[in-house]
């Protein structure tokens, strides 16, 4: 399954528009009030739209925090998306929001 006609709308004709390097460097506050722009890029990839994009989590591990993938079976383990550990989980969140722009091919 792809995104629905709508959805591709949204990301084709605002999302696309609206992720900028700084809105990016936005993202990675995450304290403070967001602009409207990061709030609506923000609605649109936590809603997952497409259900065969992955599905990323928030693993705290001894060396800091990864990013997991969701298996795709119910109860199974999830997996390390890399090597790459966080020192903070805002830091993996923030990874996380890179992940999924990167998986709906937004650029900046």
């Amino acid at each position: 399954m792809a995104l629905s006609p709508q959805d591709a709308w949204i990301l084709d004709n605002r999302l696309k528009r609206l992720v900028t390097a700084e809105l990016v460097a936005e993202a990675a506050r995450p304290s403070g009030p967001c602009s409207r722009d990061l709030v609506e890029v923000m609605d649109f990839v936590r809603r997952n739209p497409d259900p065969d994009k992955p599905r990323y989590l928030i693993v705290s591990t001894p060396e800091g925090f990864a990013v997991g993938v969701r298996a795709p079976v119910r109860g199974a383990a999830p997996r390390l998306r890399d090597e790459r550990r966080h020192a903070t989980r805002d830091d993996a969140e923030h990874a996380v929001l890179l992940h999924r722009l990167r998986d709906y091919g937004v650029s900046w």
